[in-house]
């Protein structure tokens, strides 16, 4: 989807760039090779030209790519860059901004995931987020990124943010992760199957006061399903927008968690128990 936005392009609306892809013009090696275009004066198509091959020099560059093209569209950006996208959920002492810690950062690079735990690691996580150029949430924009930086001012916003809750919208899907997750079929193990942002809260004061390890584990369990699942989804999303600007209508989506293989997470039993003893 990447190679065929032409966005930014000076006077590219996508209207226009609808009608480029009608006219055969479906990537940009097509725009460079058009000799004429119905419409397009050849003045125009010459400045296009020599303004596509200043963008092909940096097509590996992920920051300046999302310089010049909208925010609005940055999620085309995913299908080529998706091996340096984060997955980021964060777990709160509580649901207010400003007003509680930050107790579990939970991150998944697609391959491996990882917990830091306040009091623990937290600050390895804060600095692994603070590299990642593409970061993918689902409610960051309201609640992961401006939760964690009221807390921590220094952390950076990545070049790229995709929020797949307003993303989903746009495909007519509503409503929080484990809704739209069951919408589409994503199972979640049973011994936290229903659980909430609450109940979380309750699991970590738990392991805070109790030091009640099996609460610690649930609480990460929880988290690391949250983050994996940002997966499915963001594929899920892109499929859906890739055809929804390609044809004008809204597609059909769908997934199962057939098949779908948990890691276990990183924090170990032994780990575990060496953090309550303290």
């Amino acid at each position: 989807m990447l190679y065929r936005t032409f966005l930014f392009l000076p006077g590219v609306s996508e209207r226009t760039e609808f009608f480029l892809w009608q006219e055969g013009v479906t990537h940009w090696w097509k725009l460079l090779e058009a000799e004429s275009l119905p419409g397009i004066s050849p003045g125009r198509l010459s400045f296009w030209k020599k303004k596509l091959s200043q963008v092909i020099i940096f097509k590996e560059n992920l920051a300046s790519l999302a310089e010049i093209l909208p925010k609005r569209h940055h999620w085309r950006l995913y299908q080529k860059f998706k091996n340096r996208a984060l997955f980021l959920d964060i777990e709160t002492d509580g649901l207010k901004k400003g007003l509680n810690q930050v107790t579990v950062l939970g991150l998944f690079d697609g391959e491996e995931y990882k917990a830091f735990i306040a009091g623990e690691n937290l600050e390895e996580g804060l600095q692994i987020l603070a590299d990642a150029e593409l970061v993918v949430t689902f409610g960051g924009s309201f609640f992961d990124f401006p939760f964690l930086r009221n807390h921590y001012p220094w952390l950076p916003m990545p070049k790229v943010h995709l929020d797949l809750c307003p993303l989903l919208k746009r495909l007519g899907f509503k409503g929080g992760l484990k809704r739209i997750e069951k919408v589409f079929g994503l199972a979640r193990p049973s011994e936290i199957d229903g659980l909430d942002g609450f109940e979380a809260v309750r699991l970590w004061r738990k392991w805070q006061h109790q030091k009640d390890v099996k609460a610690l584990e649930k609480l990460i369990l929880y988290n690391r399903e949250d983050v994996i699942n940002l997966l499915y989804l963001a594929e899920i999303t892109y499929q859906g927008l890739k055809h929804l600007v390609l044809t004008r209508h809204v597609p059909a989506l769908t997934v199962s968690s057939e098949g779908v293989i948990r890691r276990p997470y990183e924090l170990t039993e032994i780990r575990l128990k060496k953090m309550s003893n303290r």
